[in-house]
């Protein structure tokens, strides 16, 4: 097992074998890298916040605790984004899928804040399979519903058909790459707001422990980076979840395209 210290910006994104654990038994397996483990971490801390939340609302305790009223506050501010943006008729039928995808993307950015955790929405590969699945879906179930009209997305009511398969190609393409700009999105945000953070931290520590060694410049002059990362920390916090609803706002606007093509 590679150890957990820090010398480069870069280096928290390194993907670390934490041994072969499929001795301890199947539901080990997925865990052999730092990436799998925090995956399952914190689809388990969702499951459970889920299961806090359904134990309240199935015995109607006349008091929530704080994760159940922010569970229901977040509900209702994605069932009122979905609503808008995709309509109500389309927005019944996707708006569990819209929130289990904002929840499970906020809490993979959050548990990526927390010292020594992995951040697994910072590497590429992950964010581009979570879209490019999430696209193959929507895509499946709007051919269903709309079968040969499906294809009128890809071509302009009133084009002139002299340029129609220009157009074709040209609304081909920029469909296509929607699946890579949310991904690269999400992914660049988490990766950048981290280096930047753990640069902050380093400086900060650097100044700092030149001080401690009798330079009390140095000390004082410490006190602004640290003070700096304090905020910057905060804000990465507010990015994380904001990140997950910009995929989420993303994808309902994805949908209502697919489902208004005429």
């Amino acid at each position: 097992m590679t150890p957990c210290i820090l010398f480069s910006p870069l280096e928290q994104f390194e993907l670390l074998n934490l041994g072969d654990w499929s001795a301890l038994g199947y539901a080990f397996i997925l865990c052999n890298t730092n990436a799998q483990f925090f995956l399952v971490f914190s689809l388990t801390v969702l499951s459970l916040i889920f299961m806090n939340h359904t134990y309240n609302a199935y015995w109607l305790t006349p008091e929530k605790n704080n994760s159940s009223a922010l569970l229901e506050v977040l509900i209702s501010e994605l069932m009122v984004l979905t609503y808008r943006n995709v309509g109500l008729t389309i927005g019944q039928l996707y708006f569990p899928w819209l929130v289990f995808l904002f929840l499970v993307i906020a809490i993979l950015n959050l548990v990526g804040m927390f010292p020594f955790a992995f951040t697994v929405t910072s590497h590429i590969v992950v964010t581009f399979t979570l879209s490019f699945i999430l696209f193959i879906g929507i895509n499946i179930r709007a051919v269903l519903d709309k079968e040969v009209g499906f294809l009128a997305l890809f071509l302009p009511s009133g084009a002139p058909l002299l340029i129609a398969p220009l157009l074709i190609i040209i609304e081909l393409i920029s469909y296509i790459i929607r699946v890579f700009s949310i991904a690269i999105r999400l992914f660049a945000n988490m990766m950048a707001g981290h280096t930047l953070l753990k640069i902050l931290i380093g400086f900060a520590f650097t100044i700092g422990m030149q001080g401690l060694s009798g330079n009390w410049v140095l000390m004082v002059a410490a006190v602004l980076p640290f003070l700096l990362v304090f905020i910057i920390t905060f804000l990465e916090v507010a990015i994380a979840v904001l990140q997950a609803y910009v995929f989420t706002v993303l994808m309902a606007l994805y949908i209502k395209d697919l489902h208004t093509a005429h």
